[in-house]
């Protein structure tokens, strides 16, 4: 994998229509990444009056904390750090890097594969709101974070499986 300028991306060189916009919808889906692990992700309501919304980091950090060590580190890694270094390695490969190798559409086809274990958070958090709602006095609401993590997992996905038909094309 050689890395050219900042725009000498061979992946940029052979896309055609909508494949174009791809560093776009990556750099979208990054923003959208950061938002979404600190934004309310999750909100629990015990009794009327009392609340309390979780982001998603704070939600990673809280098995932590409750000493569930399993947890934290699939959640860290599926949630956190995957996602990041999935947009983030896409990314770099669109705009600097000459593709034209094996290990480099590998490395793509990898992570296009592994993507679906980003939703890992997600679905943790929707079997939190339906255990906490199966509960006397307790209710539990998915909040905007989830929904902005979520379409950043969609996008990243959908971008980097492109990126990886491109850099497949002879």
């Amino acid at each position: 994998m050689q890395f050219g300028g900042i725009w000498g991306g061979a992946l940029r060189e052979r896309a055609s229509g909508l494949d174009r916009w791809l560093g776009l919808v990556l750099a979208l889906a990054l923003v959208l990444l950061v938002l979404g692990l600190f934004l309310p992700a999750i909100k629990i309501s015990t009794f009327i009056f009392i609340s309390r919304e979780f982001s998603l980091v704070e939600s990673v950090f809280s098995f932590l904390e409750a000493g569930n060590y399993f947890l934290f580190a699939v959640t860290f890694i599926f949630s956190l750090v995957f996602p990041t270094f999935k947009i983030i390695t896409g990314l770099v490969l669109w705009h600097a890097a000459d593709v034209t190798g094996a290990s480099s559409t590998s490395l793509l086809n990898g992570l296009a594969a592994a993507s679906k274990w980003s939703m890992l958070d997600v679905f943790i958090i929707a079997l939190v709101v339906l255990v906490a709602d199966g509960r006397l006095l307790t209710g539990a609401d998915i909040q905007v974070g989830a929904i902005v993590f979520s379409a950043s997992v969609l996008l990243s996905t959908w971008a980097v499986r492109r990126l990886s038909l491109l850099a497949s094309q002879d």
